[in-house]
């Protein structure tokens, strides 16, 4: 296949100056449990990439968490399987986001490339599950389908 993907699809995440600020990146307290633009990014990102690579008996949780500074706009991913943790960027503004997407903090809209994170999210879950205890030297690879 030459190209690229067939269709591409975008997500908006909204993120505003009233977030907690630190001076380190890392995942925040605020996850997909309590916000519903990070419940949307699992849903059509993070749980079908991750499905494809874990399997049912060795997935315990998946989570996504604002980054601490949630005006950064960026998002993380935790993965705990058989008891190990992957931690990952999950989005960033700065990653594809679309010509006409707002930029900057403040509490503007950021349009990001949801095939570009999900090949990405991918490609580091599956280097970590080949280094993990449970799937030592295993190269899966990820057959998945993002929801439109």
């Amino acid at each position: 296949m030459s190209g690229g993907p067939a269709c591409t699809s975008k997500l908006t995440l909204h993120y505003g100056p009233d977030s907690p600020t630190t001076t380190s990146p890392g995942p925040s307290d605020i996850t997909d449990a309590d916000d519903e633009q990070l419940r949307q990014l699992k849903h059509r990102l993070a749980h079908p990439v991750v499905t494809s690579l874990v399997t049912d008996a060795e997935l315990e949780h998946i989570s996504v968490h604002w980054d601490q500074d949630r005006s950064s706009g960026e998002t993380w991913v935790r993965v705990l399987a058989c008891g190990e943790v992957f931690q990952d960027w999950l989005t960033s503004p700065t990653w594809g986001a679309s010509d006409d997407a707002a930029t900057g903090a403040g509490g503007e809209l950021q349009s990001i490339d949801v095939q570009l994170c999900a090949a990405r999210l991918a490609d580091h879950l599956q280097d970590w599950i080949a280094e993990s205890r449970f799937g030592w030297g295993q190269q899966r690879t990820a057959h998945y389908t993002l929801p439109a």
